[in-house]
């Protein structure tokens, strides 16, 4: 089987079906979802530390492209979270000193449950973490930093289809949360703006109803981008069938946090049927030896 070349992050969707961690016993949607709430830690920490949204973004596709090659068996997501918002902001040139960055991180990463001022011992442990988890996450990356984000193609598109500024607005947001997902391995950036767009259109009120109107029922705009609508639709599905998912997650962490008798939230990271009650997480301290990098899948025949 031929392997792909380092920095070819490229892939079919079929090949989420034999990513590390489904290979140590993950299924699909519960990669999808460990992954999607590692995003959420990082759009959340984002915005407590008023970082650039594409920060944030760059730190997503890290993520994604990170777990591509190591299991989540090996590190835990929300370790992985933390390391790849940190290395983006200095990626992207918006840094933040581990003395502000990481209480922010205990923060989110316990629900609110756990303080980590400089000094103390979990402040140490995420400090640690992080700066050796860092060195393994620029080896997965193979040093590769560049990243073409959806953002600046939905700004093309808003100025190409001239846009309401609120329906501009709503597929932004759309787009944070595409890139909860491994979207942004699967699909071109122009894609994932376009599903946005689509996206936005679908849930618009009646403030836009024109504008709405027009994008869904003629949708030769989409073929004028250079993008396959199939590619579109298929981003839609995937986000909408995410979304159910993910609520029917949210409810049976519920059930079974009331039926524990904890009132916490329950964390659901472990399938989209099952969950474990998690309060609080905090790491444990990383060996120094780093594992060794799963082989990429090889490229299909399918790719987008």
């Amino acid at each position: 089987m031929l392997e792909r070349q380092c920095t070819d992050w490229q892939f079919a969707r079929e090949d989420l079906k034999r990513t590390p961690s489904v290979s140590c016993g993950w299924t699909v949607e519960r990669e999808e979802l460990d992954r999607a709430k590692a995003c959420s830690l990082i759009y959340s920490a984002s915005r407590k530390l008023q970082l650039p949204q594409i920060t944030s973004a760059s730190a997503c596709v890290y993520l994604h492209r990170f777990f591509m090659r190591h299991s989540l068996k090996e590190y835990h997501h929300y370790n992985i979270a933390a390391t790849c918002l940190f290395f983006a902001c200095k990626a992207e040139e918006s840094l933040r000193k581990l003395e502000n960055f990481i209480p922010v991180i205990v923060y989110y990463a316990s629900k609110g449950n756990r303080r980590a001022p400089p000094g103390t011992s979990e402040f140490e442990k995420w400090r640690t973490v992080i700066l050796r988890t860092e060195v393994v996450l620029l080896q997965a990356l193979c040093f590769d930093m560049v990243i073409d984000h959806p953002h600046a193609a939905l700004i093309d598109l808003a100025t190409t289809l001239h846009l309401p500024q609120r329906l501009t607005q709503m597929a932004w947001s759309f787009i944070a949360d595409c890139m909860r997902l491994p979207l942004c391995i699967v699909h071109l950036p122009k894609a994932i703006a376009c599903a946005s767009v689509v996206l936005a259109a679908k849930v618009s009120s009646s403030e836009v109803a024109d504008a709405a109107g027009r994008l869904m029922v003629d949708s030769v705009w989409i073929e004028k981008t250079g993008v396959h609508k199939s590619a579109v639709d298929e981003i839609v599905q995937w986000i909408l069938g995410f979304y159910a998912r993910e609520a029917q997650a949210r409810k049976a962490a519920a059930a079974a946090a009331a039926a524990s008798g904890h009132g916490s939230v329950a964390d659901h990271s472990h399938s989209a049927g099952a969950s474990r009650t998690t309060p609080t997480y905090s790491p444990t301290t990383p060996s120094t030896a780093s594992p060794i990098p799963h082989a990429l899948p090889s490229p299909s025949s399918d790719l987008k």
